[in-house]
């Protein structure tokens, strides 16, 4: 059996969370993994020539305490990818490759090192091969570690890898993966059931490189593997996060190249049978849009770390929250200098126990000196740093095509962009509109809009009403709005005895709506709901008429009864 290690500690959380956004110059370091500890936070990449490890020790506060870098005289070393650093223990393991300066042959290395960054051990694994990688390992309890990567074949083929060592990292075997393309894993972890997961990429099994899912048990045996398709004639690249979720389930995350490596967000979630529960495509297409990390909240939501390109030259890390089935609860972007022509990326995050977030990443200004440093973002529960718009965000709602006037008869349709905080919202209308459960729409846009359709019950008035959206903390933003109902036709009968002349009834209706007249006048009944749409018709016959009713959500209608010379309009409650 599996688990999870990266274990946070618990500290006493002050009355007011802390929030910041920090640069730390060093020698072009690019960090990738985070671990939560009781003092703050262990950040771990790499940088410098030749290329070393990097360590960082920052305080809950943000400040930089300590920086040790990893090297080895003739070589560069590598680390692996996002969050594949593993805390066990007062220790950490970081799985990533040694590559010899003289001739580029590389080899996995596996090194472990004290919560003070020095090391207690590292090893290197010669696979009869030139070339092999590790980017990422995990622990079970028995001690036991087990790697993923890439082993090379001929020329610039190659096979996934999965490695397993014992506690002192001594090899115990290794194993392959993968079909006669190029192969490797980028993501390994454990299941639900005590197997192995692994997330990779192949161009094995399609015309162009695309996300590889692989199941094993304990003894590296094949259970299935499942060369994901995203979109078959481009080049999705790799599985850049994969979790084994709380329900059973998998998540994995990356690109979807739209076309040439015009990518975005991909977020896909399966059972243990490979059905696909949801998969969803997120944010604005660009060569810099990815996702880097995934982790599952305690509240069964998951948190989506990456970057993406606005304003097509503006490079931003974010924080994306979704609702268990993948919808958008809420985005932050964030900048680390505030110059339009940085990059600030966001690799790798994790869960603070103040129930707010951190992550870790690095940032390219040439207005910085040295122009790449380290970056370090503590937020609160909703993604506010303390450093942006976020934190000062009140709800809106506001009309995007109100008019000064409307025909009466006529449906108008009216466009209210709204947000706030967090979604899911609740949008409702005295005209009758009423929605729960909004969420963001995929793009990511701050704005969501709805259209709210209804009918004007009478002429020659100002039509007054209003609309409120409820946040999930009932949070409330009413606004009142109005306009001139004008009778625009001199056909449309508007006459008292004309009014009084039809009678609709019983109101509130049940299972059925009777119209009767008092004169000998043919007409057309129509029975629409707030959005205009014809829900029933039916003609006036012997002065009566009956629409059927009982299929019809609750809600208010309007009955329209239309004859020769104009028509009337009269409302009802369905029950």
């Amino acid at each position: 059996m599996f688990a999870i290690l990266l274990c946070f500690s618990v500290f006493t959380v002050k009355s007011q969370i802390v929030k910041f956004n920090r640069l730390y110059a060093d020698t072009t370091p690019t960090m990738r993994n985070i671990v939560v500890t009781d003092s703050g936070y262990v950040l771990v990449g790499g940088g410098g020539t030749p290329i070393y490890i990097l360590t960082a020790f920052i305080d809950n506060l943000g400040n930089l305490n300590l920086t040790k870098k990893i090297r080895k005289t003739s070589y560069n070393i590598y680390h692996g990818l996002e969050n594949t650093l593993i805390k066990t223990g007062q220790n950490y393991l970081l799985s990533g490759t040694l590559s010899n300066q003289s001739n580029s042959n590389n080899r996995v290395y596996l090194l472990k090192f004290h919560n003070s960054f020095d090391t207690i051990w590292s090893n290197s694994y010669f696979l009869d091969t030139l070339f092999s990688s590790g980017q990422a390992c995990w622990q079970d309890l028995d001690g036991n570690i087990y790697i993923t990567g890439q082993k090379g074949m001929n020329g610039a083929l190659s096979n996934g890898l999965l490695l397993k060592t014992d506690s002192v990292g001594s090899l115990i075997w290794h194993k392959t993966f993968g079909g006669s393309g190029i192969d490797y894993g980028t993501k390994i972890g454990p299941t639900y059931d005590g197997n192995l997961l692994i997330g990779g990429y192949s161009t094995s099994y399609s015309q162009s490189g695309n996300w590889l899912l692989l199941k094993t048990d304990t003894a590296g045996t094949q259970l299935w593997l499942n060369p994901y398709l995203g979109h078959v004639d481009e080049n999705d690249g790799w599985v850049r996060g994969l979790i084994n979720t709380s329900d059973s389930c998998y998540i994995a995350t990356g690109n979807f190249a739209v076309v040439n490596w015009d990518l975005r967000v991909s977020v896909v979630k399966i059972d243990k049978n490979l059905n696909i529960i949801f998969s969803k495509l997120f944010l604005k297409s660009s060569a810099y849009t990815s996702a880097n990390s995934i982790i599952e909240l305690q509240s069964k939501d998951y948190l989506l770390t990456g970057i993406e390109m606005r304003s097509g030259v503006t490079i931003l890390g974010f924080l994306m929250k979704l609702s268990p089935d993948g919808n958008i609860i809420w985005k932050r972007n964030y900048n680390a200098t505030g110059n339009i022509n940085s990059s600030s990326r966001a690799l790798a995050v994790a869960t603070t126990p103040d129930g707010g977030y951190a992550f870790t990443g690095y940032v390219n200004d040439s207005q910085l000196s040295p122009s790449q440093q380290m970056w370090l973002v503590k937020t609160d529960s909703l993604g506010c740093d303390g450093a942006h718009s976020c934190d000062d965000t009140t709800m809106f709602v506001a009309p995007l095509n109100l008019p000064d006037s409307v025909c009466f008869g006529d449906s108008v349709n009216l466009t209210f962009g709204f947000g706030g905080r967090s979604a899911p919202y609740t949008l409702h209308s005295t005209s009758g509109f009423a929605e729960d459960s909004i969420y963001y729409f995929d793009s990511g846009n701050d704005t969501i809009t709805r259209t709210i359709s209804f009918l004007p019950q009478q002429a020659n008035t100002q039509y007054t009403f209003t609309v409120t959206l409820t946040d999930p903390w009932e949070a409330t933003k009413t606004g009142q709005y109005s306009f001139y109902v004008k009778n625009c036709s001199t056909s449309v009968a508007l006459q008292n005895s004309d009014l009084l002349a039809f009678q609709v009834y019983p109101n509130p209706a049940t299972d059925k709506i009777h119209i009767s007249s008092a004169t000998q006048t043919e007409a057309m009944v129509l029975l629409l709901n707030m959005q205009g749409s014809v829900v029933g018709e039916t003609s006036l016959i012997n002065q009566t008429a009956t629409l059927n009713t009982q299929s019809l959500a609750s809600g208010v209608y309007t009955v329209k009864i239309v004859y020769a010379t104009g028509f009337v309009i009269k409302r009802v409650v369905k029950m």
